[in-house]
């Protein structure tokens, strides 16, 4: 009776006396070797790489990815980003969320006194004056106008205002969110509508300047709708149509950042914002934009999706 004879994957050789298990192969010890240092990996500890064994240490000194936050070799499990950062898993407790992209942000990266959390880096393209946004503004009222939406002659303004001056005026019941609020008032007679008065629109100091245009976007999507006379759209219309062309604009800017707020909008489960917006942007995607603008100008609302 015979027996089949190991060979050794490293030699390719028939292996008589000790041999070793590992990797699916069979192995001379001599032979089976760090692929970071030539060296014969004695022990059963050992790391793999590609296929290939490295001792620990090699591993940890030539292969293994490092915290973007401390710089430890990421030995074993660890977390990773919207981003692509890795880091530590017990930084995701210790650390604060930046609100505008959701990175993390270690304490000596936070501002002092700061009312939202802003990571370096959209703190570096942050709005924090009327002469920074100005050109910026200009720019997404061009955009709207390209889109087909006109205010007729509308003199469009912005303020940018503070966490305390916004949430008042979303309080007194200006259409808007967190971020923004297009401020207008509404004359009625006898229970009826009769005049709309647009006052501008609100965005919060500080947005990175993606989100800051997203937002502006958003805000005078309110505004349009308001020109336009479509009044009566339920809530998740209206606010869906805003998040659709803040989407849009997201899109078009094609940046890591525009990908990740519109990524943002894909998966927000929110019934009004998240959910309004997947059903406007299906409409869309149905009978076209260019429809969808038509509809809403020449009706004040949805246009009709027959079959």
């Amino acid at each position: 009776m015979s027996t089949v004879q190991p060979v050794c994957k490293g030699c390719g050789q028939a292996i008589w006396g000790n041999y070793l298990r590992a990797l699916g192969a069979t192995w001379h010890p001599e032979h089976f070797l760090c692929a970071g240092c030539g060296q014969a990996i004695q022990g059963t500890s050992f790391q793999v790489h590609q296929g290939s064994p490295y001792h620990v240490e090699c591993y940890r000194r030539q292969i293994a990815p490092h915290c973007v936050y401390c710089d430890k070799p990421l030995m074993g499990e660890y977390l990773v980003d919207y981003w692509g950062q890795k880091f530590c898993r017990e930084h995701e407790k210790q650390f604060a969320h930046c609100a505008y992209c959701g990175r993390l942000v270690s304490p000596e990266q936070q501002e002092s006194g700061a009312q939202a959390v802003r990571c370096p880096i959209c703190r570096s393209t942050a709005i924090e004056t009327s002469s920074e946004a100005k050109p910026l503004f200009s720019h997404v009222i061009r955009w709207m106008n390209a889109q087909g939406l006109m205010y007729n002659n509308l003199k469009l303004s912005l303020d940018l205002c503070g966490r305390a001056h916004l949430a008042d005026l979303l309080r007194e019941g200006n259409v808007g969110h967190s971020l923004g609020a297009t401020t207008s008032a509404m004359y009625t007679q006898n229970g009826r509508l009769v005049r709309t008065e647009i006052n501008g629109i609100a965005v919060l100091q500080g947005l990175p300047a993606i989100l800051f245009q997203g937002v502006t976007v958003h805000e005078l999507g309110h505004v349009w709708l308001i020109v336009a006379g479509a009044h009566d759209l339920p809530p998740w219309a209206e606010e869906g149509f805003c998040e659709l062309l803040s989407y849009r604009y997201y899109v078009e800017a094609n940046t890591p950042e525009s990908r990740y707020h519109s990524t943002s909008k894909e998966r927000n489960p929110d019934p009004i914002y998240g959910e309004g917006f997947r059903r406007m942007r299906q409409l869309s995607d149905r009978v076209g934009f260019p429809r969808l603008i038509e509809s809403l100008r020449t009706t004040g609302n949805l246009p009709v999706v027959r079959g």
